[in-house]
């Protein structure tokens, strides 16, 4: 583990899965003018953490786009079954941004694009570098982006997945991720799938043809399997075509969004002590202050 981690050169971190992760973990948090700020709190908190626990590495932030993307224009119900964000955690993403950048973190956001499609773009761009990156998420669409260069860093448990550890976990290896979905579809974003189609359907499919288009290219020869409900299986994947690939082009992730910087451009900077202690200050995060004062609240504080 150890020597996998002096090698890693990125670290890329979801950071909406955090803002939400950390914003019902915490959502007591509260200081005296009942200003809530759990998320910012907590997403503080990761970042520090990591900080220690890969002081050589370039650790960058991203976060989705608030404006919709254009898997909205592609499916209009995508994501449909998500609750509008809440108005406490709404209010803490200005400051919790602010604060990000004044610990000297690059932080990323881009209009029209999620936070998946900014990682994937940034992790190939390494890639072609022959740059080792690391994706803190918990997100099971970036597990497609997994190869030799780019793992995910299971956060809780501090495992990195490569691409042997992905197959284990989804049954098939990374590039076919999307085609899973495709198939079976993903209720946590709304993805349909081909309705009436399974995970374990989906796996035996893909088994057998390697691929959404190459299922639709054999798709005669479904009849003709030997494995249980084929005739069903055939039915169904005819009668929802547009949807397996609409499915799939969802979730899909982009690597090819254009953004203003090249990685090695976002890079950190000099954390200002001043701006944080106020920050801490005003939220009450004493923890955080005692830290400050020690000069232990992020790796290598001093080296700027």
């Amino acid at each position: 583990m150890t020597s996998r981690k002096n090698k890693v050169h990125y670290l890329l971190v979801d950071g909406t899965y955090y803002l939400y992760r950390s914003y019902y973990s915490f959502s007591f948090l509260k200081n005296k003018h009942n200003v809530s700020s759990g998320a910012i709190y907590g997403v503080i908190n990761i970042l520090k953490k990591f900080s220690f626990q890969y002081p050589k590495t370039h650790i960058i932030i991203i976060f989705d786009s608030p404006t919709k993307t254009f898997r909205h224009e592609l499916f209009h119900s995508y994501k449909l079954n998500r609750h509008m964000m809440p108005t406490n955690l709404k209010l803490q993403i200005k400051p919790l941004y602010e604060i990000i950048k004044t610990m000297g973190f690059p932080i990323l956001t881009i209009p029209n694009f999620e936070a998946d499609d900014v990682i994937g773009t940034l992790a190939y761009e390494a890639d072609k570098k022959g740059k080792i990156t690391l994706i803190s998420t918990n997100d099971k669409d970036l597990a497609q982006l997994v190869n030799t260069n780019i793992n995910i860093l299971e956060e809780k448990s501090g495992t990195i997945l490569g691409n042997k550890e992905i197959e284990k976990k989804y049954g098939v290896v990374p590039r076919l991720i999307p085609d899973l979905f495709g198939l079976m579809g993903d209720k946590s974003d709304n993805i349909p799938g081909v309705l009436g189609i399974g995970k374990k359907t989906a796996l035996v499919l893909l088994k057998y043809f390697g691929s959404i288009q190459n299922i639709y290219r054999n798709i005669h020869e479904i009849t003709k399997s030997s494995f249980r409900g084929a005739n069903n299986t055939y039915k169904k994947l005819i009668k929802n075509k547009k949807l397996a690939f609409v499915s799939k082009n969802l979730a899909t992730i982009r690597t090819n969004v254009y953004i203003n910087k090249s990685i090695n451009e976002l890079v950190m900077s000099k954390p200002s002590i001043y701006k944080l202690s106020n920050f801490f200050k005003y939220y009450e995060f004493y923890n955080f202050l005692k830290l400050l004062d020690k000069g232990t609240f992020l790796m290598n504080m001093n080296k700027f």
